[in-house]
C-alpha cells in the first residue's frame, strides 16, 4: 500500500502541475509535488523574484540544494529532458551543477552544468535519454557506464524511478552563491531507434564498433580501412604545422628571445606566465593525454558481446589478447571473484590491419606527423614511451607513489591518499625517479614531471599538514634526481585552499584536472603566484556510434569541436595557464575499459580514424594561440578566485 500511495501522490501532483504547464513541459519546481531542501553546509532563503537563494559554506564537498519529490520518486520517462533556470548571486564566476538521482542506478547518473558570469542568469539542460538507441525490452549488460536500455530507462538510468535532483557547486574552499528560479521537465529532443533485445547480442563487430547502426566514418571492411589510410596520407602531405613561427619544439620564434637553458622552464612575461622551451622561446603546452596505440576491454564473462574474437594463437591477432589479474577501481571487474579475466585490444588489431606487420613503427611515425599537422605540441600524461621516446614532440612524464602505505582513515574515488609521513613513501618515489632519470634526466624534450593523479584531498581532515609534507617531499626528491625538469604537481581534481597553497609553494606549475565547459579554476588569494596547467579536460557526443559522452556532454561533433575552441582559448586568455591537455588520444572501448568507462572522448576512433571536426578545432586554436596569449589583456590579481568553480 505504501508504494501505491506514493504513486497516487505523485500522479496527483503532476496533474496539478500539468494544469499550469504547456503540453510539452511540466513544472517540477515550484510545485506542490516537490520541495527544495538545503544540502549540508548550505543555507537557502526565498528571494523577492520568486527564486530560491542558496549560500554555500566551505566544509561539504557538494553544497547546494536537493529537490525531493513528495511521493519519494516519480516517473519522468515521458519527458526525458530537464532544464533548471539558475542565477549567479555573486561577483565572481560560478559553475552550477545538476545531478539527477534515481532509486536504481546502473551507471553514471545524468547531469550537467553551466558557468555563470557575475550576476548573470543561465540554464542547465540535461537530456537523460541521450542514448540514440533503445531496446524493446530489458537486457542485462555489464561492464559499461553507458549502453542501450529498454524505453524509459534512459542510458544508464531508470527514468521511471527518479528520486531527486541535486543542484550544487563543487567545494573549492570558498563560499558561493546562486539561486534557482524553476525546474522543468520537457520532451527529449533525442530520436531513439528501438532495437530488438532478442538478437541484440552480439553487438560488437570485428573492428570493435557497434554493429547495429551506421554513421559517418564507420569502417565496414578492410578495403575501407585501407582507403581511410590513403585519404589521411594525402591530407597529411597537404597540411603543415598550423602554428605560425613554430620552432622545433612547437614554441614561438615570433615572440621575444629569452634565456635558452636547454630545458623547459617557466617565466612571467608582461604579467603573464609562460613555459619557455629549451631554445628560449615562449611555449604554450597544447597537448593530449594517453597518446599511444591501444586500449583493451574486458572479454571475460562477456564473450557473448563480441561477433569476432581471434584464437589466442592466431599469428596476426593473438598477441592482442591480455590477462587482467588485479581488480578495477570501479565497476563490473572490481569484484575479485571475476579475476583473472581475459582482455582484447581492438585498437591494436585495427592498427595491424591498417599498417601491416610493422604497425608499431609506422603508427609511431604517424602519431608525430598527426600532432604536428594538428597543431599539438605536447604528448601529455599516460602516453606511450615508444612514441615520446622518439623525441620529436615535447612530452610530460608521470611517476606514481602507488603501492606505498595509505593514510589511515582516508578514502576517495581512486583510493586512499598516500601517507607522506611513512618512510616508504619517499623511498618508493626516489626509486622510481632514479629509474626515470636513466632515460630522461638530460632530455630537452621533457617538459616536466607529474607525480600522482587526482588524489583524495577532501577526504582527510588533517589536510593542511598532509599536503605540506606531501608536496615538500616530492619537490626535494625531484630536485635531487631530476633537477633539469619542471615539477608539474599532482593534477588536482578537488581540494580546498590549503591544498593549492601547499602545491604552489613547492611545485613549478600547479596542475588541475577540470571537467567543465570552461577552465574555471584559479589559485586562492593567499597562494604564491605560480603558473597553472590543465592536466585533463574533454567533451563527448553520441552521434558516432559510442554509448557514453564522457564527463562533459555535447550534442554532436560540431558542438564538441566548438567547446574545445572555447576551453583552450579561455586558457590562453588566463594569465596563469601555460597549457591545456585533452583527455584522451583515442576513444575508450565501446564495451568499456577495466572500470567501465566507455567514453567518446578521442581525437581518434577505435579504427584509428581522426574526428575531422576536433582536428580542425585544434588547428584553429593553434593558428592564433601565441598571438592571442601575447596580446590578451588581463590582471593577475583580478582573476584570482573569479574563475573558481
Amino acid at each position: 500500500m505504501t508504494g501505491l500511495f506514493h504513486i497516487l501522490v505523485c500522479m496527483l501532483a503532476f496533474a496539478l502541475a500539468a494544469a499550469r504547464a504547456t503540453a510539452d513541459a511540466v513544472m517540477l519546481w515550484p510545485s506542490e509535488a516537490t520541495a527544495l531542501n538545503a544540502q549540508p553546509d548550505s543555507v537557502i532563503e526565498p528571494l523577492s523574484d520568486g527564486s530560491m537563494g542558496v549560500r554555500t559554506g566551505t566544509e561539504y564537498r557538494w553544497p547546494g540544494v536537493r529537490m525531493d519529490f513528495a511521493g519519494g520518486e516519480c516517473d519522468l520517462s515521458k519527458y526525458g529532458r530537464v532544464s533548471v533556470a539558475v542565477s549567479n548571486t555573486t561577483d565572481k564566476v560560478v559553475v552550477v551543477n545538476l545531478s539527477v538521482k534515481g532509486v536504481t542506478v546502473q551507471g553514471q547518473t545524468p547531469g550537467g552544468m553551466v558557468a555563470l558570469q557575475p550576476r548573470a542568469a543561465g540554464e542547465i539542460c540535461v537530456d537523460a535519454r541521450n542514448m540514440p538507441w533503445a531496446l524493446d525490452e530489458p537486457l542485462a549488460l555489464d561492464g559499461m557506464r553507458g549502453f542501450p536500455t529498454a524505453p524509459g530507462e534512459g542510458s544508464t538510468f531508470d527514468l521511471r524511478r527518479v528520486r531527486s535532483f541535486h543542484i550544487f557547486v563543487i567545494q573549492r574552499g570558498a563560499r558561493e552563491g546562486f539561486s534557482v528560479k524553476r525546474v522543468e521537465a520537457t520532451h527529449s529532443c533525442v530520436k531513439q531507434k528501438t532495437l530488438p533485445a532478442v538478437g541484440f547480442l552480439p553487438f560488437v563487430d570485428r573492428y570493435g564498433q557497434f554493429m547495429h547502426d551506421d554513421w559517418p566514418g564507420k569502417i565496414h571492411d578492410d578495403a575501407e580501412l585501407e582507403a581511410s589510410r590513403k585519404a589521411e596520407d594525402a591530407w597529411l602531405n597537404g597540411h603543415s604545422c598550423p602554428i605560425p613561427d613554430a620552432d622545433r619544439f612547437g614554441g614561438w620564434t615570433g615572440g621575444p628571445q629569452l634565456k635558452a637553458t636547454g630545458f623547459f622552464r617557466t617565466e612571467k612575461v608582461d604579467g603573464k606566465w609562460w613555459l619557455v622551451d629549451p631554445d628560449g622561446h615562449l611555449f604554450f603546452s597544447h597537448g593530449v593525454n594517453c597518446v599511444g596505440f591501444g586500449g583493451s576491454t574486458g572479454v571475460g564473462l562477456r564473450e557473448r558481446y563480441f561477433s569476432w574474437l581471434p584464437e589466442k594463437d592466431d599469428p596476426d591477432f593473438g598477441k592482442f589478447w591480455g590477462r587482467a589479474t588485479t581488480p578495477a577501481a570501479h565497476g563490473f571487474y572490481k569484484e575479485k571473484s571475476r579475476l583473472p579475466y581475459d582482455t582484447f585490444d581492438f585498437n591494436l588489431a585495427n592498427a595491424r590491419r591498417k599498417y601491416g606487420v610493422d604497425w608499431a613503427r609506422i603508427g609511431a611515425d604517424r602519431t608525430h606527423a598527426r600532432m604536428r599537422a594538428w597543431g599539438l605540441n605536447t604528448i601529455a600524461n599516460w602516453s606511450n614511451p615508444e612514441i615520446y621516446g622518439l623525441r620529436r614532440t615535447p612530452y610530460t612524464m608521470q611517476i606514481g607513489t602507488y603501492g606505498t602505505p595509505r593514510l589511515e582513515g582516508s578514502k576517495g574515488w581512486w583510493g586512499a591518499l598516500p601517507d607522506p609521513f611513512n618512510p616508504e613513501f619517499e623511498a618508493t618515489l626516489r626509486r622510481r625517479a632514479k629509474a626515470a632519470a636513466k632515460t630522461m634526466r638530460d632530455d630537452p624534450w621533457c617538459v616536466g614531471v607529474f607525480v600522482d593523479n587526482e588524489l583524495s584531498w577532501n577526504d582527510e581532515p588533517r589536510m593542511k599538514d598532509v599536503a605540506e609534507r606531501y608536496f615538500s617531499t616530492v619537490r626535494r626528491v625531484l630536485r635531487e634526481e631530476l633537477p633539469n625538469h619542471l615539477y608539474l604537481g599532482c593534477r588536482i581534481a578537488w581540494g580546498g585552499d590549503a591544498i593549492y597553497e601547499a602545491c604552489a609553494r613547492h611545485c613549478d606549475v600547479v596542475s588541475v584536472n577540470i571537467y567543465s565547459p570552461v577552465p574555471s579554476r584559479d589559485l586562492p588569494p593567499a597562494a604564491e603566484d605560480k603558473p597553472m596547467i590543465v592536466g585533463e579536460f574533454h567533451f563527448g557526443a553520441l552521434d558516432r556510434g559510442l554509448f557514453h559522452t564522457g564527463l562533459v556532454a555535447t550534442r554532436d561533433q560540431a558542438e564538441r569541436a566548438a567547446c574545445y575552441r572555447v576551453f583552450v582559448n579561455d586558457c590562453l586568455d588566463h594569465p596563469r595557464f601555460v597549457g591545456a591537455h585533452w583527455f584522451q588520444w583515442r576513444d575508450q572501448p565501446l564495451t568499456g575499459r577495466a572500470d567501465g568507462e566507455n567514453y567518446q572522448i578521442g581525437f581518434l576512433t577505435v579504427t584509428d580514424t581522426p574526428y575531422p571536426e576536433l582536428v580542425e578545432a585544434a588547428r584553429d586554436v593553434a593558428r592564433t594561440m601565441y598571438r592571442r596569449r601575447s596580446s590578451a589583456a588581463f590582471n593577475v590579481n583580478d582573476n584570482r578566485r573569479k574563475g573558481e568553480q
